[in-house]
């Protein structure tokens, strides 16, 4: 089993400017993109976040119809973790056992366990402050690079 970091898919490292400067894969197979069907499973404050995260990556252009078991699993962990801090709200982070102990309450740690699960997901999709910071808008054909507007000699050839 490999070691290291996860490879960036191409077109992120497209869109951050290929930093590294390393040779791109162009032999990469391309994701079709779009909002795949929301599972019938993802319900309540789930599919909630289903459509605005979804309408968003879409508006992005970062949402591909591959993507589905991913975004799922994101979205039914956001759910649960939603319906964890509800309850832990409601009842409170410590609970009275029958015995008159006191122990912590099982939605600190369904909370915890959500809120893990989310973030791997969101880690998986590059939904995260971090990774959008190191995404950038792609150029539109035509358009000038930075430094091609500060040299005003060099055009961007495509």
């Amino acid at each position: 089993m490999p070691v290291g970091r996860k490879p960036k898919p191409t077109v992120v490292k497209r869109l951050a400017g290929n930093p590294g400067k390393r040779k791109l894969n162009d032999a990469e197979p391309e994701a079709v993109l779009g909002l795949p069907a929301c599972p019938d499973h993802v319900q309540g404050e789930a599919r909630k976040e289903w459509e605005r995260v979804g309408a968003q990556m879409i508006a992005e252009k970062r949402m591909a119809v591959i993507y589905k078991a991913t975004f799922a699993a994101y979205c039914v962990a956001w759910g649960r973790w939603v319906e964890a801090e509800n309850n832990l709200h409601k009842f409170g982070l410590v609970l009275t056992s029958p015995k008159g102990f006191l122990i912590q309450s099982p939605y600190v740690s369904i909370a915890h366990r959500s809120w893990s699960q989310m973030m791997k997901a969101i880690s998986e999709l590059g939904i995260s402050p971090t990774s959008q910071a190191r995404v950038s808008r792609l150029e539109a054909p035509g358009e000038e690079d930075a430094f091609a507007r500060f040299d005003g000699k060099l055009k961007v050839v495509r």
